[in-house]
């Protein structure tokens, strides 16, 4: 069950959902908040390693969003820049997630860039498309990796039948309208 509540001095609404949202939420959400349902895809580029252990990351986009323990043979992502340098935030983290073993060929496909620094290697382009609905008063969600992700402000994505959500700066700097 999700809450759409007012938040802020202009009553600006911030969902919460203690729970899995569905696909059918997501629906729900976009009629209850007004708000058109848009195609985007990935633009940008990710770096990705495997995990060879269990390892607890922390998604940080001006401040904690959200973390994860990716398993062994999990995949954890770094956004790059159009430049091929690690997305940062304003206090300089480095924006980071886990991708499950058996999602990641579905979703990335190997990439070339030419670099312009740094040593970034494992390049990867996003495969197909997410359906997302912008929410001004952002969030606080139960995501699917059974962890609590927030932002200010942000996106809920559905990605097939995971419904998550991307902080604004970061939707916006690695996402593109289709």
């Amino acid at each position: 069950m999700f809450q759409i509540q007012p938040s802020g001095r202009n009553d600006i609404p911030r969902l919460l959902a203690p729970e899995l949202l569905t696909r059918t939420d997501f629906d729900q959400i976009s009629v209850d908040l007004g708000a058109a349902i848009f195609s985007a895809r990935k633009s940008g580029l990710v770096a990705a390693r495997r995990s060879n252990e269990p390892e607890r990351v922390e998604t940080k986009w001006n401040g904690k969003e959200s973390s994860d323990v990716a398993a062994s043979g999990d995949w954890i992502i770094t956004n790059l820049s159009p430049a091929g340098e690690p997305l940062r935030d304003r206090d300089g983290n480095t924006n980071v997630y886990v991708i499950r073993a058996e999602r990641f060929p579905e979703l990335y496909e190997p990439a070339t860039i030419s670099k312009t620094s740094g040593d970034i290697s494992n390049v990867y382009r996003a495969r197909g498309h997410v359906d997302a609905i912008y929410i001004a008063g952002g969030f606080e969600i139960m995501a699917p990796w059974g962890e609590v992700q927030t932002a200010a402000s942000g996106y809920l994505l559905a990605n097939g039948v995971e419904v998550y959500g991307n902080a604004k700066e970061t939707f916006e700097a690695t996402y593109e309208r289709v």
